[in-house]
């Protein structure tokens, strides 16, 4: 079965940030006088914040103002995002080619004004519609919640839907909503995604 719409992720998937929320995860924990281990915080990017923030106080012990962690990391992210990101290559360029040919959305676990501003430094806000994310969906990934919305809002079955993801969370979501997923951290997928939709030429 050829899927008939795709839902992307953002961080990782189609835009590559994970330096940027490093350094705004990094500097907000900084102010309170923790610091962020590279390594630890790589374990865990497909996160959302309030997870990741509640893990990292459980791990560390310390009593931090998790509201104000959430906020500065935020502040700290939308500072850095027009600079610092950039698309991720063949994923962006499987997006731009099948846009106006196949419904498309994306589904993220960070917050909305997060990931509008990632897709326009990337330089593909314009091309997906719904973009569902933490905000309107309330549960982070692995609950299936956003990705079935996201479905819903493209009146698409979700099985005839393909998940585009590069986290364990985000592909445990996609099984448990019943939708295909491809891992875009295998080298193999990213070489066979200029193969999908051999028939459709970008506008």
């Amino acid at each position: 079965m050829v899927p008939e719409a795709l839902i992307f992720d953002c961080d990782g998937t189609l835009v590559l940030s994970a330096d940027l929320h490093f350094a705004a995860f990094s500097a907000a924990l900084a102010a309170q006088g923790a610091h962020l281990d590279r390594a630890w915080y790589e374990a865990r990017t497909g996160f959302a914040r309030r997870d990741l923030i509640a893990a990292f106080c459980a791990q560390s012990g310390l009593r931090l103002d998790r509201a104000r962690l959430e906020a500065e990391s935020i502040t700290a992210t939308l500072a850095r995002a027009a600079t610092t990101v950039r698309a991720n290559a063949p994923v962006a360029a499987l997006a731009r080619r099948c846009f106006g040919h196949l419904p498309m959305a994306v589904a993220s676990n960070a917050e909305k004004p997060v990931v509008q501003a990632m897709l326009a430094a990337a330089g593909l806000g314009d091309l997906f519609d719904p973009v569902v994310t933490l905000s309107e969906a309330g549960k982070a990934k692995p609950d299936p919640g956003m990705f079935l919305m996201a479905a819903s809002a493209m009146a698409q079955a979700p099985a005839r839907c393909l998940v585009l993801e590069d986290s364990d969370q985000g592909l445990q979501a996609a099984r448990a909503a019943g939708i295909p997923a491809l891992d875009v951290r295998l080298p193999s997928v990213l070489t066979m995604l200029p193969q999908l939709w051999p028939g459709i030429v970008a506008s």
